[in-house]
């Protein structure tokens, strides 16, 4: 059975950064296994693994985590049965994990209704991976969440036109005396388009490792080294 991409970055260790070249070739290669060889470094893979073992611990799931981390769901504390908490806390009767509200099972069964009896819209979160992978200097990696859908095609250049506007190259595009960049009106619409500075991928499904909460992965070279 195939490994999902985050089981693949732990078990592989990256010695140097993934240059921008390398990335292209990972992420516009034709075949979708080439996606496992984005890795994080050791001292990154650690980190990783206690913060996903303390996650654990403390949340009933990780969408529970990711929907009040992400998503700014509120949270209760729910009681779990040791045996269903992995063995944990052997001594107490009952282990207390926090649960999102509502629940995660409640907005599955809330994204099968038709539109009008829907309770919770659709939501999208733009944000800075908390765990990225060994990339070289320059280079950023970020998540475009989406919640009650799949990601489209406008949202995810929209959400390249937002890191865009927030970062020192469109200062530079926008500098009246800077000649490094031809401005016109639609430069900004090139540039996320152009391989040279973004790049985006989508796991396929054997490789998500979050199959229940869509999310785009955007890399991005155009701040400061």
């Amino acid at each position: 059975m195939a490994q999902d991409a985050e089981e693949a970055a732990i078990n592989r260790l990256r010695r140097t950064p993934l240059s921008w070249e390398e990335l292209e070739t990972i992420i516009l290669s034709p075949n979708v296994e080439d996606l496992s060889k984005l890795a994080r470094n050791e001292e990154q893979t650690k980190t990783y693994r206690k913060r996903r073992a303390e996650i654990k611990h403390d949340w009933v799931s990780i969408y529970d985590y990711l929907l009040c981390t992400k998503f700014d769901f509120g949270w209760v504390w729910a009681d779990v049965p040791p045996e269903s908490s992995g063995g944990r806390d052997q001594n107490n009767l009952q282990h207390r994990q926090k649960r999102s509200t509502p629940a995660f099972e409640e907005i599955l069964n809330d994204q099968k209704r038709p539109e009008h009896e829907k309770e919770h819209g659709l939501k999208l979160k733009l944000c800075i991976n908390d765990f990225p992978y060994y990339l070289a200097p320059g280079i950023e990696h970020f998540v475009l969440w989406k919640l009650g859908g799949d990601v489209t095609p406008d949202e995810i250049v929209k959400a390249k036109l937002d890191i865009l506007k927030d970062s020192q190259l469109w200062t530079t595009m926008n500098d009246p005396s800077s000649n490094r960049i031809e401005r016109h009106k639609n430069l900004e619409k090139a540039i996320v388009y152009d391989h040279a500075v973004f790049l985006h991928w989508i796991n396929p499904p054997h490789l998500k490792s979050l199959p229940g909460i869509d999310h785009v992965h955007i890399i991005f070279r155009g701040g400061q080294e």
